[in-house]
Protein backbone atom coordinates (compact mmCIF):
# COMPACT_ATOMS: atom_id res chain seq x y z
CA UNK A 1 0.00 0.00 0.00
CA UNK A 2 3.37 2.21 0.48
CA UNK A 3 3.69 2.12 -3.41
CA UNK A 4 0.03 3.69 -4.23
CA UNK A 5 0.80 6.41 -1.96
CA UNK A 6 4.01 7.63 -3.45
CA UNK A 7 2.48 7.20 -6.85
CA UNK A 8 0.08 9.40 -5.76
CA UNK A 9 2.26 11.64 -4.43
CA UNK A 10 4.15 11.70 -7.67
CA UNK A 11 1.13 12.53 -9.68
CA UNK A 12 0.04 15.72 -6.91
CA UNK A 13 3.86 16.41 -7.24
CA UNK A 14 3.74 16.40 -11.23
CA UNK A 15 0.62 18.85 -11.08
CA UNK A 16 1.85 21.26 -8.61
CA UNK A 17 5.08 21.32 -10.82
CA UNK A 18 2.99 21.63 -14.15
CA UNK A 19 1.42 24.74 -12.00
CA UNK A 20 4.71 26.38 -11.36
CA UNK A 21 6.00 26.25 -14.26
CA UNK A 22 2.39 27.74 -16.04
CA UNK A 23 2.64 30.58 -13.49
CA UNK A 24 6.00 31.51 -13.90
CA UNK A 25 5.44 31.77 -17.62
CA UNK A 26 1.86 33.87 -17.12
CA UNK A 27 4.58 35.74 -14.25
CA UNK A 28 7.00 36.58 -17.00
CA UNK A 29 3.91 37.74 -19.86
CA UNK A 30 3.25 39.89 -17.39
CA UNK A 31 6.41 41.82 -16.36
CA UNK A 32 6.75 41.96 -20.15
CA UNK A 33 3.61 43.35 -20.58
CA UNK A 34 4.09 45.58 -18.30
CA UNK A 35 7.46 47.20 -19.08
CA UNK A 36 5.89 48.10 -22.34
CA UNK A 37 3.29 50.15 -20.37
CA UNK A 38 4.18 53.97 -19.14
CA UNK A 39 4.41 53.82 -15.13
CA UNK A 40 3.38 56.91 -12.91
CA UNK A 41 -0.06 59.25 -12.91
CA UNK A 42 -1.68 61.68 -14.17
CA UNK A 43 -2.23 64.67 -12.95
CA UNK A 44 -3.53 68.23 -14.06
CA UNK A 45 -2.49 71.68 -13.44
CA UNK A 46 -4.88 74.74 -14.16
CA UNK A 47 -2.95 78.32 -14.95
CA UNK A 48 -4.58 81.92 -15.22
CA UNK A 49 -3.55 83.88 -18.49
CA UNK A 50 -5.24 87.34 -18.61
CA UNK A 51 -8.84 85.93 -17.06
CA UNK A 52 -8.82 82.62 -18.76
CA UNK A 53 -8.19 79.46 -16.97
CA UNK A 54 -6.45 76.74 -19.15
CA UNK A 55 -5.69 73.28 -17.80
CA UNK A 56 -2.99 70.66 -18.91
CA UNK A 57 -1.94 67.04 -17.91
CA UNK A 58 0.93 65.79 -17.04
CA UNK A 59 2.71 62.26 -16.47
CA UNK A 60 4.54 62.22 -13.10
CA UNK A 61 6.99 59.13 -12.66
CA UNK A 62 10.05 58.52 -11.03
CA UNK A 63 13.74 57.97 -13.06
CA UNK A 64 15.98 56.81 -10.22
CA UNK A 65 16.41 59.58 -7.50
CA UNK A 66 14.70 62.20 -10.01
CA UNK A 67 10.94 63.14 -10.14
CA UNK A 68 9.62 63.64 -13.80
CA UNK A 69 6.71 65.44 -14.73
CA UNK A 70 5.93 65.40 -18.67
CA UNK A 71 3.67 67.40 -20.21
CA UNK A 72 1.01 65.48 -22.05
CA UNK A 73 -1.41 66.82 -25.07
CA UNK A 74 -5.03 66.45 -24.46
CA UNK A 75 -5.57 64.50 -27.29
CA UNK A 76 -3.36 61.78 -25.58
CA UNK A 77 -4.94 61.77 -22.32
CA UNK A 78 -7.56 59.22 -22.62
CA UNK A 79 -4.79 56.62 -24.39
CA UNK A 80 -2.89 57.63 -21.08
CA UNK A 81 -5.34 57.07 -18.95
CA UNK A 82 -6.43 53.33 -20.61
CA UNK A 83 -2.16 52.58 -20.85
CA UNK A 84 -2.02 53.47 -16.85
CA UNK A 85 -5.08 51.47 -15.92
CA UNK A 86 -4.22 48.14 -17.71
CA UNK A 87 -0.52 48.73 -15.88
CA UNK A 88 -2.24 48.71 -12.70
CA UNK A 89 -4.07 45.45 -13.54
CA UNK A 90 -0.80 44.17 -14.94
CA UNK A 91 0.78 45.09 -11.68
CA UNK A 92 -2.22 43.60 -9.62
CA UNK A 93 -1.72 40.34 -11.36
CA UNK A 94 1.70 40.29 -10.95
CA UNK A 95 1.66 40.63 -7.27
CA UNK A 96 -0.76 37.61 -7.10
CA UNK A 97 1.34 35.33 -9.21
CA UNK A 98 4.42 36.11 -7.32
CA UNK A 99 2.52 34.60 -4.31
CA UNK A 100 1.16 31.15 -5.58
CA UNK A 101 4.50 30.87 -6.96
CA UNK A 102 6.20 31.65 -3.56
CA UNK A 103 2.95 28.98 -1.85
CA UNK A 104 4.42 26.38 -4.60
CA UNK A 105 7.89 26.44 -4.14
CA UNK A 106 7.13 26.05 -0.46
CA UNK A 107 4.82 23.22 -1.22
CA UNK A 108 7.09 21.30 -3.20
CA UNK A 109 10.25 22.01 -1.11
CA UNK A 110 11.96 23.76 -3.50
CA UNK A 111 12.10 27.06 -0.94
CA UNK A 112 12.80 24.81 2.13
CA UNK A 113 14.48 27.92 3.58
CA UNK A 114 12.76 29.14 6.72
CA UNK A 115 12.23 32.33 5.30
CA UNK A 116 9.19 34.15 4.61
CA UNK A 117 8.14 37.04 2.13
CA UNK A 118 5.74 39.33 4.23
CA UNK A 119 4.20 41.10 1.26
Amino acid sequence: MGMKVAEKDKVISGMLMDELKRCEEMLDGLVNAASKLPRGILGSRKKQYKKKVYSYYYLKYREGEKVISKHIPNDKVQDLIKKLEQRKKYIKEIQSYKKKIVYLKKVLGAGSKKRRNGK
